[in-house]
């Protein structure tokens, strides 16, 4: 597939792109399918700069919270019971399956990384240990939900995986795809008036980088008819108060537990259908920091 487009940002030996082909932008030159697995695999849960599985754990409360959420939106289209499989891709420590099997979802995550794989397997989470493509076979039938959170941003083909998924859904399933919502308004606005730099162009882990409108158009593009939208908190109202979270580590937690504090507020306070609906009308305005769109299969 040939990419053309404008160049958005230049960096160290790549750019990034506006891509006319893709509909999203996205790094150029892009790795191959191999070389980007072999990092997925080997090393992304094997980092000494920051324990990822320890980064979910530690909040888990939080986490199985904010996924109820999303399985709360889910259930407007189809209920979880024991016949209906979800599957979870790319699942990490584990914790969206925790809080789907807690709601009634047959559960199986597919991982990549041996290291997270394991962590989930001593949980007694069913997992695959695998890459998600067309010829993964051990995948259970009736499969209704596929769940991709952070994906997308990491492969050299998006589109691939997105058909993959539509070909393992059964009909009138629904796939939940979520990404960073990077080159949003508020991003571009700290870039124009307080001369940051780009900090969510992050070679090579993200490659392609969408807003709700791109990603909605790609789940279009194969074949998906989009349901709903959603976001998360926009953290990026931090930077724009002051507390510069890119540079100060210290201040990046920080902010995060003020988001945390602000979102258990809400449950303990009976709100929480009030935060969800806050969280939908930030995605109208391309606002927060994902963008997840669900959409479902004809």
């Amino acid at each position: 597939m040939a990419h053309s487009g404008n160049v958005v940002i230049s960096g160290d030996g790549y750019d990034v792109i506006d891509c006319e082909t893709c509909g999203f932008k996205h790094v150029t030159p892009l790795p191959d399918k191999l070389e980007n697995e072999t990092l997925y695999r080997d090393s992304h849960y094997d980092d000494g700069e920051r324990d990822r599985l320890n980064y979910y754990e530690r909040d888990r409360g939080w986490w199985l919270m904010s996924y109820r959420d999303v399985l709360n939106e889910i259930a407007q289209f189809i209920s979880p019971n024991d016949d209906n499989t979800l599957v979870d891709i790319g699942c990490g420590a584990g914790l969206f399956l925790e809080a789907a099997k807690e709601e009634g979802w047959n559960t199986v995550g597919v991982e990549i990384s041996t290291i997270a794989a394991n962590h989930c397997r001593d949980k007694g989470l069913d997992i695959i240990n695998s890459s998600f493509d067309a010829d993964l076979t051990s995948l259970p039938k009736n499969i209704k939900v596929v769940h991709m959170r952070n994906i997308l941003e990491h492969v050299p083909d998006p589109f691939s995986l997105i058909n993959v998924a539509f070909d393992k859904l059964a009909s009138g399933g629904v796939l939940v795809v979520g990404v960073p919502n990077d080159f949003n308004p508020l991003q571009e606005g700290l870039r124009k008036t307080q001369d940051y730099k780009p900090w969510w162009v992050a070679v090579p882990h993200h490659l392609n980088y969408f807003d709700f409108g791109s990603l909605e158009a790609l789940v279009s593009k194969c074949g998906f008819n989009p349901l709903s939208r959603f976001s998360s908190f926009p953290l990026d109202l931090f930077l724009a108060m002051g507390d510069n979270y890119i540079e100060t580590p210290n201040v990046g937690r920080e902010c995060h537990l003020k988001r945390v504090n602000f979102e258990w507020f809400m449950e303990n306070a009976g709100l929480s259908h009030l935060r969800q609906d806050i969280y939908r009308a930030f995605s109208n305005l391309n606002l927060g920091r994902e963008a997840i769109v669900i959409a479902q299969k004809p």
